[in-house]
């Protein structure tokens, strides 16, 4: 099949032949956001990962190639500050990370401007400290603020800029995030590909990898605020493992899913919301009291009455009534009788 929209049999698609990463499992070569709270290190793991990818030096035990990376640092009196981290790290001389803290206008001009910059100098990965500070007044909890900005990322992505993206992660409950998820909007984490969420226990930092083209695992590290490390500047590799969701046997992950969907019904169950439940709600119709209002129009007439004188004594929709009328004859508490050309309803006996 030949034609202009590149529509083809999917079992025929050649696949990309290079790996979505710039640094294998941790960095994504299209879309990275490295997370967590404040104080928890983020800036530090970002920070690490630039100075890899900056001087070509593994990191948490991948090999890297030297990319042009510019750390975009957004917070007042960041640039001053990464300046003194990298010397403290060794940063080397000829390395290939820059950095900038001009503040980001909020018109397309100045985006294409800064895009035809950053494609003209031929920086390959952005990092971007931190999205709060690159909304300005805007909040991550607003979808009207949020998107345009996440859409100018978009745009450098279709560049072929790299962006990795360092924000924070909320507490349990607080505003629109949770505590294991980016905090703002959801379009904020369905932005990302590759996810990186630091959580710090004292001296130990874990690190949740997870994302579209990785099982999700946790690294554990030591952070060394003087710039030590073993498996790249600030950072040192303890432990790693793949979480226990992602290294099931088939057999447990059926079995796990079929008790939570057991689960699910006893819960619909006990709150009458199951869909036998619903379904018998439907067929009943709405009386609303019609069938009450039927018997005490009916209880001082022995003699019963037509439809007509019925329908006149009790209040409500003819339909309605009608309904309550037949539901009442089937269950037996009213009888309904041909009298010439009159049909009439009298209470049962």
């Amino acid at each position: 099949m030949t034609n202009p929209f590149g529509i083809q049999r999917l079992s025929e698609v050649t696949p990309a032949s290079e790996t979505p990463f710039l640094i294998e499992g941790l960095i994504h070569r299209t879309a990275t956001m490295i997370y967590g709270r404040p104080k928890a290190g983020k800036s530090f793991v970002a920070l690490s990962a630039a100075m890899a990818l900056g001087e070509g030096t593994p990191w948490l035990g991948q090999d890297v190639e030297p990319l042009n990376t510019l750390l975009w640092a957004l917070d007042p009196g960041q640039e001053d500050e990464t300046y003194q981290r990298f010397n403290t790290a060794q940063g080397k001389a000829d390395s290939r990370l820059f950095i900038t803290d001009v503040r980001p206008e909020d018109s397309d001009e100045w985006w294409s401007e800064f895009s035809d910059v950053l494609v003209s100098t031929g920086v390959e990965v952005l990092i971007v400290d931190n999205l709060s500070a690159l909304l300005g007044r805007g909040s991550y909890n607003n979808d009207a603020d949020v998107r345009p900005a996440l859409g100018r990322l978009q745009a450098l992505l279709d560049e072929g800029i790299a962006i990795v993206l360092v924000h924070h992660s909320g507490k349990f409950n607080e505003e629109q995030g949770s505590g294991k998820s980016p905090m703002g909007s959801t379009a904020i984490e369905a932005w990302g590909r590759q996810f990186i969420q630091v959580t710090d226990d004292q001296e130990l930092r874990v690190l949740r990898v997870y994302g579209n083209n990785t099982p999700e695992r946790e690294l554990g590290i030591a952070l060394n605020f003087n710039g030590e490390g073993d498996h790249g500047a600030f950072v040192t590799l303890v432990g790693e493992e793949e979480t226990v969701a992602m290294t099931a046997e088939h057999e447990e992950l059926v079995a796990r899913a079929k008790a939570r969907w057991d689960g699910r019904k006893d819960r619909q169950k006990k709150q009458g919301r199951s869909p036998q439940q619903k379904a018998g709600k439907a067929s009943e119709p709405r009386q609303n009291g019609i069938p009450e209002r039927i018997r005490e129009a009916l209880k001082d007439k022995p003699e019963g009455m037509g439809w007509n004188e019925l329908d006149k004594a009790v209040t409500g929709s003819s339909g309605a009534k009608s309904k309550a009328a037949n539901s009442m004859v089937e269950a037996g508490s009213l009888t309904r009788t041909k009298e010439g050309n009159r049909t009439v309803y009298r209470l049962a006996s």
